[in-house]
């Protein structure tokens, strides 16, 4: 295995790269702008026939978890929103978008195409959750865009376009898509994360609580939540789905996720078109509810999403496909590309990463051995290991596509399907089943149907594949490597720093500015960072040549 570590250079040159998140300000908040845009309401639908409908859907498997109720618009710069021009040349356009009782409001584009230096945010109306900025980046060949959602019935695009690239911008909205289910609620002053049964288990709870089995499932639990993501699909759907890495490792952004999430046909990725999808990676809480029918507290959106995908395979009766996301993810966020078990192999032990209901990341654990079984779920049949009960946690619909993970933390399947769903704080006893990896490996014997062509395109055969994290993957350079632990990381103020031998280190932010140095003269140290502001930072650790960067979190 390749092991690399990178200059803080490297790590400012990716930062300048343009990110979504829900961190950045819009410029217009800081203007004082007078003059509004119109506010323009949404016609109203018959909810209740929504909601009678899904009932009928969530028990067909070939159908993602719906969340939201599509309204066709014909919305763009030229013909609806406020046009505010600043003294410097520059301009913003804003568009008020409210539709009554909407829990959360996204957007399909149908042209989005934006110039160098232009940027796009969705904020809602009391300026609580926000997203943003949209940028170049995310311009796709077909100009087509999937947001993601924001909290509340009354939302705001905002785009700002500077005097040099006066009028280049192009920005439709074709439906607005009116969310009434999943993402929670907010109540008084905090976000009621849990739209998932109360049975649920944050991801990061103890994922070993009441196990017998001998196996530490923390270390393979800490690195899934960097690998999974939720899926919103074609502006209305929820899925979860996988990070996963590739024999060559050489980073690319692979996703792994469920057949029926795309509700098609095997074999078709020279037509399915992805690139309204959004993915949202790493929204899990600190403050961790652990299967009781308390709040989880925590942040409102994930803090990085990517845009777009293209289909490489899909395969029906291992429930399996497999994308390559249009975006890189960014070296700053770290990202985990998980490994792989592609033997018949029964797993004794397995774990579960996913997104119940569009809800805060969760796991699920069970402790008894897999049973390869054929099941038929809504007339549709898949090979699969089947879970008859889960020991810790559940899942529920949202959570398909998601990975079940080997006690060597390797992906072995996706969520297909299941009965299993909460009964208060325990689960109902009720099984689940996971399309097989191993299956899905030579799937339908083409390229379009399996995972070999992707995943080991130069036909070398490995049976397993261990997963690595994208600043290792991402390198050339072989180097010496340095033996750290830190923890408790995130952290309100001190960390345990543990290293084989004395060193010196740099704390940066994530615009690459210095923010403190020092010397660890110990192997065990402690590091105190009280004073940062909540957010990210950047240890790089020097001990002689060699040198390791690790992200840290003030909380």
């Amino acid at each position: 295995m390749r092991k690399v570590y990178v200059l803080i250079m490297f790590f400012v040159c990716q930062i300048a790269m343009a990110q979504v998140t829900n961190e950045a300000t819009p410029r217009g908040w800081d203007l004082a702008l007078k003059s509004q845009p119109q506010k323009i309401i949404m016609p109203s639908f018959d909810l209740e026939a929504v909601k009678q409908q899904d009932i009928i859907d969530d028990e067909i498997t070939t159908k993602p978890y719906k969340f939201g109720h599509k309204i066709p618009v014909d919305l763009n710069l030229f013909n609806s929103g406020l046009w505010t021009q600043l003294d410097n040349g520059d301009r913003i356009w804003r568009l008020n978008i409210e539709s009554k009782g909407a829990r959360t409001i996204n957007f399909l584009f149908d042209r989005y195409d934006l110039p160098a230096g232009a940027e796009m945010y969705l904020y809602n109306n009391d300026r609580s959750d926000r997203m943003g900025p949209y940028t170049e980046s995310e311009n796709q060949e077909d100009g087509i865009l999937g947001s993601w959602i924001i909290y509340g019935d009354n939302v705001w695009i905002e785009y700002y376009e500077p005097a040099a690239v006066r009028n280049q911008g192009r920005i439709s909205i074709e439906q607005v898509v009116h969310g009434y289910r999943g993402f929670g609620i907010e109540e008084e002053n905090y976000l009621k994360l849990n739209e998932s049964g109360a049975c649920n288990v944050d991801v990061q709870c103890n994922p070993n609580q009441g196990s017998f089995t001998g196996t530490d499932w923390t270390t393979i639990r800490n690195n899934y939540r960097q690998a999974v993501a939720r899926i919103i699909i074609n502006g209305n759907g929820l899925c979860t789905g996988t990070m996963i890495n590739n024999v060559r490792e050489d980073a690319t952004p692979y996703f792994y996720t469920a057949n029926h999430c795309l509700g098609v046909s095997d074999g078709a990725s020279s037509s399915y078109n992805a690139n309204n999808w959004s993915f949202g990676f790493e929204w899990f809480t600190n403050t961790p509810d652990c299967a009781t029918f308390n709040n989880t507290i925590g942040p409102f959106n994930p803090t990085q999403v990517l845009n777009g995908a293209s289909l490489k395979m899909n395969h029906g009766f291992s429930d399996t496909a497999l994308f390559e996301l249009n975006q890189t993810p960014p070296l700053v966020w770290n990202l985990y590309y998980g490994g792989w078990d592609r033997t018949t192999t029964v797993p004794v032990e397995q774990l579960g990463v996913h997104h119940p209901s569009g809800d805060i990341m969760k796991l699920c654990r069970n402790d008894q051995a897999a049973v390869a079984q054929n099941v038929t779920i809504g007339g549709v049949t898949a090979n699969t290991w089947a879970i008859a009960d889960w020991d810790y946690g559940v899942t529920e619909g949202g959570s398909s596509g998601s990975c079940l993970l080997n006690n060597s933390g390797q992906i072995i399947g996706e969520l297909y399907g299941g009965a299993a769903f909460c009964n208060g704080t325990n689960d109902n006893a009720q099984p689940d089943f996971y399309g097989r990896f191993s299956t899905a490996w030579n799937g339908g014997g083409t390229a379009a149907t399996r995972l070999r062509d992707w995943l080991d395109p130069d036909n070398t055969a490995p049976n397993t594949l261990d997963g690595e994290f994208y600043d290792i993957l991402n390198n050339d350079e072989v180097t010496s490597t340095i033996s750290i632990e830190i923890y408790p990381n995130p952290t309100s103020g001190i960390l345990n720093v543990t290293l084989e031998n004395a060193a010196t280190y740099n704390i940066y932010d994530l615009s690459g500015k210095l923010i403190q140095s020092g010397s660890f003269d110990q192997l065990e140290n402690q590091l105190n960072i009280k004073s940062f502001a909540n957010g990210i930072y950047l240890l790089k650790v020097q001990d002689g040549s060699r040198s390791i960067t690790e992200k840290i979190a003030k909380i």
